[in-house]
């Protein structure tokens, strides 16, 4: 079985909690680094900046904003199950027993 608990999504059907904090901070970092190395790149290649409306950029702006709307739910939240919060839709603080589903 796979763990989804920490996985990014547009979906709201996916949920994590602060002990995947430090994944997704991690996660955050590697995509900002991603965009200006990437970004950096294609100008000292092309002598312009990459459009705005590039494809691979739009997508990689796209996961950035929402692991900083997910981070900072998660960071006004904290101790608290977040559901969706990287969605379009508002997220959803939701109440979970995270020890049940754990084995020891």
């Amino acid at each position: 079985m796979i763990d989804n608990t920490h996985r990014l999504d547009t979906e709201g059907v996916f949920v994590t909690d602060d002990s995947h904090l430090a994944v997704l901070e991690r996660q955050l970092e590697e995509t900002t680094t991603l965009i200006e190395r990437t970004t950096t790149q294609f100008h000292r290649r092309h002598g312009r900046s990459m459009p705005a409306d590039n494809v691979w950029l739009v997508q990689r702006h796209a996961e950035r904003d929402a692991l900083l709307k997910l981070l900072a739910t998660m960071k006004a939240s904290p101790g608290r199950a977040i559901q969706g919060a990287g969605s379009p839709s508002s997220p959803t603080p939701v109440s979970i027993d995270l020890t049940r589903h754990r084995k020891p």
